[in-house]
This record gives C-alpha cells, structure tokens and sequence, in this order.
C-alpha cells in the first residue's frame, strides 16, 4: 500500500511539476502575431516569438522554428538566412532589430499585412511594417499596411520593425530645404504619359532615377534644371517609384501609370 501510495505521489509530483515548468516557460515566451493577406484570396497567419532569456536566437534554432515547404501563389514568411518560415523564434525583445521578411507574388495585386495579437507583454509594444526600398515605417497596431506590388519574390524589402527609425526628426521643425523639397511639384502627366518635376526655380534638379517596386532601375537621366518633363512611354511597368537628386537634398514619390 506504501509503495502505491509512494508512487501515486510520485507521479502526482512529476505531472504537476512538469505542468509547471511547461507554465513557467510558456510565460518566459513574449508573442507577436501578425496576418498577411491578398484579399479574397490568401490569409497566412504569422508567430514571432520572444525568449526572455535568449534561449532562441535572430538564427535558426531547432524547435523554435516552423519551415514551410508549401508553395502557394501568395506567401508571406519570416527568412531566416535562406529558410522562410511560418514561426520564428528569437532572443529577448529588443525594439531596434528589425526582422526581415519574404514576399513572393505570382500576380501583381493588392496586400494587406495586420496585427494580430500580443502575449506575455507587459505593456503594449509599437509594430511597422518598413520597406527598406522606400526608406518607410508604416504602423500597424491600429491599422493594417497596405499597399499594390507587382508580381515577384521580395528577398530584402519588407521588415517588421518596432520603432519608427525616421520619428527622431519627426518633432524637429523643417528646415528650409525640406519646406521646398516637400513643396516641390511632382506628377505623372497621364494624357501624354509624362512625368512632370517643377520646383519653382527654388531648387535645381541634378538627377532622377526611376525604380520598380522590385528595386530595379528602369531609367535614370542626369539633369541641371529646375522644371522638367521625361517621356515615360518606354516603361512598361505601373507601379513607379521616381527618386529624385537635387542641390539641396533627395525626395521619392510613388505613382501608378494608368
């Protein structure tokens, strides 16, 4: 009877201390969950997992990590070196690493990418999308990104990140420089699809490159100007993201070719 008693005791002790263990390093781990979306087509939920004590690491870490194998025409993961992955886990929270991300489109469309939720935060925590190609933080804690990219795989653009880098001169008053880079005139001309660049004689324009979404050039001309008008009927791409040099500093626009 002893011995049953013993033993039930044992192994009332080994399930209740297992039990605990498992609690005590379910709360050393921190989550992020966030979603990626096409709409109407594809949903791909992601886990970023935080380890208070840095078991996991920015690397691969065995356990720690969910590879996917499956190819869909849509996807969203975590890369880590050349894996992508659906789950990932990594040292303790720190909101200056940025973690990048994989995007690969078969068709050119509309994406969406969301919070989800948060777990074992002490106090709610800042997440941005930021795309490295445009140099923006775009917050997604109240509201999902959202933007139109070409077909394509994206390798070293998109990034979650944790602190908007650019809001350290977002308190600071524009200087005279920005006021007219800021005010410079820049559009697309669609009726003689021309691209149009005035500053007002305030500023002269060196050069303009023009990128895809892709980051790959697709014109670029030196110029000594403040007004200018560029043909684009030789770009076949819609999706535009005109770079522009002048004398007092740099600006990028956005535009779509209808």
């Amino acid at each position: 009877m002893k011995l049953k008693l013993h033993l039930c005791s044992f192994l009332l002790f080994f399930i209740l201390g297992n039990g605990f263990l498992n609690f005590s390093f379910a709360q050393n781990i921190q989550r992020v969950r966030i979603n990626f979306t096409v709409p109407e087509k594809f949903n791909r939920p992601l886990l970023l997992s935080f380890t208070k004590d840095n078991t996991a690491s920015d690397n691969y870490d065995y356990g720690f990590e969910a590879i996917n194998y499956t190819k869909y025409p849509y996807d969203l993961n975590w890369l880590i070196g050349d894996l992508k992955c659906t789950a990932q886990g990594v040292g303790a929270f720190d909101d200056s690493k940025k973690y990048p991300l994989w995007l690969f489109m078969s068709e050119t469309d509309s994406i969406e990418i969301s919070f989800d939720s948060l777990e074992n935060f002490d106090s709610p925590i800042n997440l941005f999308i930021y795309d490295a190609l445009l140099n923006t933080y775009t917050k997604i804690n109240d509201k999902a990104y959202t933007n139109y990219i070409n077909k394509g795989e994206y390798t070293n653009r998109f990034y979650l990140a944790f602190k908007d880098e650019s809001s350290v001169y977002a308190n600071k008053s524009l200087s005279t420089n920005d006021d007219i880079l800021k005010n410079m005139k820049v559009k697309i001309l669609n009726s003689t699809k021309e691209l149009y660049i005035n500053s007002n004689n305030t500023a002269n324009i060196k050069s303009i490159q023009i990128v895809n979404t892709l980051g790959q050039t697709v014109m670029s001309q030196n110029v000594n100007a403040s007004e200018i008008k560029l043909s684009l009927n030789n770009i076949t791409t819609n999706h535009l993201i005109v770079n522009i040099i002048t004398d007092l500093g740099s600006i990028s626009k956005q535009f779509m070719l209808l």
